[in-house]
């Protein structure tokens, strides 16, 4: 049995697209960029950046990639290890952790949010002062 790609190692800059009206059921892994606009039922683990179309959902236990924009749904954990983008559009249930985020007017986000490096963060005093 041949094996697809002749046994060439998958390109990282590759983009890998879910189209609108597909479904997957199960956990999604990508090398490189992915763009979903269709439905996943389960964990998406990209090593590129997402982008999340507008009729787009993922309900899963955790979306993780480096940079994340949402146009659609995601009820989820999300990790992105640079920038976290929600679009007006965008319907997020779930917490979040990621360098940066931004949320424009309009975007519905209920969960918690973590931004930065847990150790940028200033210790308190036990006075609760800064030093």
């Amino acid at each position: 049995m041949a094996v697809l790609g002749g046994g060439r190692r998958p390109n990282p800059a590759a983009l890998t697209y879910l189209s609108e009206g597909s479904e997957i059921e199960g956990n999604l892994r990508t090398p490189g960029n992915t763009r979903i606009d269709g439905r996943v039922k389960g964990s998406v683990m990209v090593e590129g950046d997402l982008e999340v179309g507008s009729n787009a959902l993922i309900e899963g236990d955790q979306v993780r990639a480096r940079n994340i924009i949402v146009h659609g749904q995601i009820h989820a954990q999300i990790i992105a290890s640079g920038k976290l983008h929600m679009t007006k559009s965008a319907r997020v249930e779930g917490d979040v952790r990621a360098m940066s985020l931004d949320v424009e007017a309009g975007a519905v986000f209920i969960g918690r949010s973590q931004t930065g490096e847990p150790r940028a963060l200033p210790q308190s005093t036990p006075s609760g002062n800064s030093p």
